[in-house]
């Protein structure tokens, strides 16, 4: 979710000069309850700060993270957005007005 796999990986293929894999760490948050609605992240998240949630602040698996996986993350946001621009561009909105 946060300092994890994904992220630091995606800092690895952009600014690898910024990461220090030698101080990854591995955390997950304990004691969450697991038959509540609220949660970290969906449709009823409750509001959270990472340092309350780990000692390190990290919430995933950094230790995992790889360059490679950065660049195919990266390629995979950016087609996401192309589609998301060519989608507005070629957006028409309906006259309402007209009938």
């Amino acid at each position: 979710i946060h300092g994890g796999d994904l992220e630091t990986s995606l800092m690895l293929c952009l600014l690898p000069g910024q990461v220090k894999m030698d101080r990854a760490v591995k955390e997950y948050p304990q004691g969450l309850p697991e038959d509540s609605l609220l949660s970290m992240e969906g449709q009823l998240s409750f509001a959270w700060l990472t340092k309350g949630l780990t000692q390190s602040g990290v919430l995933g698996d950094a230790t995992a993270a790889t360059e490679e996986k950065g660049d195919r993350l990266l390629a995979s946001l950016c087609d996401g957005w192309v589609n998301v621009i060519r989608d507005i561009y070629r957006f028409q909105q309906p006259d309402v007005t007209k009938r």
